[in-house]
């Protein structure tokens, strides 16, 4: 019987799996690139930067799988091309937040029908936004009864129709109760230095794995203006009430001193800025997507001050499980990030 040596045996099987790892990595370099299109937001918008980061991310760490992005109008715009170009659906990821998506499910404006729900891949941002007034006598929103409220322009979903919606459902102060103008963010806030308006949107980014709140920069500006400023939360009930209606947001709770000269827990809401793709996009596709994603989240952060709000805790955060795409949620379960 013929012996074979320790070594012998060692060196075969050295042989024997470089010749599976190499075979295995033939394989990963001759499967043919797959790309992928994404439409985020205007150009310059924290949306459109980190959509262009996802691009470099798919070049730079994935073997075959090509994200290509470009900019688009909005995230209406987004919706309404996918329906409209139905061969896009395997293939686009599209920009969207889940005011926005919840908005084209019941057909409201700026929606003018009823759009198929679309699966969500990943949240890159948590859009947060409340009011603050600089009169000494409106302690809340209740006490904005009869007076002039400062919005974003009529077609911005966070900066306007949420915080409108809110008066509306959450306090029964629908337009005729409280005086709105649709104005603009910066301009908002301008109003309300100059006296115009007696209370105006203002807001920031959250991250809810560290409680971090990024200011918005018309925010940032204002502040800076060193006046006495009162922010009024929306409160718990009022926001699950404007959630009753339709509007998919989050109630959330900014930590006390998160804000410089807010001492007591502010009570806010959230809409997740995400990318979300059809139904029929291919399950490997989003698996292959949301797992690139997951493993290089911190680099975001290189690209734009948001990506540092960025989280694995974030990602999935305020969505129910049915509401992914099944790729993704496979790739959310194998990290352990949902169970």
């Amino acid at each position: 019987m013929k012996r074979f040596s320790y070594w012998g045996l060692l060196s075969f099987g050295l042989v024997v799996a470089a010749i599976a790892t190499g075979s295995s990595h033939a394989q990963t370099a001759d499967r043919q690139e797959v790309s992928l299109s994404l439409i985020s937001a205007p150009f310059g918008t924290g949306s459109y930067v980190l959509g262009s980061a996802l691009e470099e991310i798919s070049k730079k760490n994935h073997p075959w799988l090509r994200i290509v992005h470009s900019e688009s109008p909005g995230f209406v715009f987004n919706i309404k091309k996918l329906d409209k170009e139905p061969e896009l659906k395997k293939s686009m990821i599209v920009g969207s937040s889940s005011g926005v998506s919840g908005l084209a499910a019941i057909g409201e404006k700026p929606f003018d029908q009823k759009y198929p729900p679309l699966k969500v891949i990943a949240n890159y941002n948590l859009t947060a936004v409340w009011l603050a007034t600089l009169d000494p006598n409106i302690k809340s929103v209740k006490d904005l009864a009869g007076k002039k409220i400062g919005l974003g322009r009529v077609t911005q979903i966070n900066w306007a129709i949420q915080p409108e919606w809110v008066l509306k459902y959450g306090y029964d102060l629908p337009k005729g109760k409280v005086d709105i103008q649709y104005i603009g963010t910066k301009e908002a806030v301008d109003a309300l230095l100059d006296g115009t308006v007696d209370a105006a949107v203002v807001g920031g980014y959250f991250d809810p794995l560290t409680n971090k709140l990024e200011l918005s920069p018309q925010t940032v500006e204002f502040l800076a203006s060193g006046r006495n400023v009162t922010h009024l939360s929306w409160g718990i009930e009022p926001v699950k009430k404007t959630i009753a209606q339709g509007m998919k947001v989050v109630p959330i709770t900014v930590p006390a001193n998160t804000i410089e000269g807010v001492s007591e827990p502010l009570e806010i809401l959230a809409d997740s800025t995400v990318w979300m793709v059809a139904d029929e996009f291919p399950e490997e596709l989003a698996y292959e997507t949301t797992k690139l994603i997951i493993q290089h989240i911190k680099t975001f952060s290189d690209y734009h001050a948001l990506g540092k709000l960025m989280s694995t805790a974030a990602l999935s955060y305020g969505w129910d499980q049915e509401e992914f795409h099944p790729g993704a949620l496979r790739a959310y379960k194998e990290a352990g990030l949902l169970k």
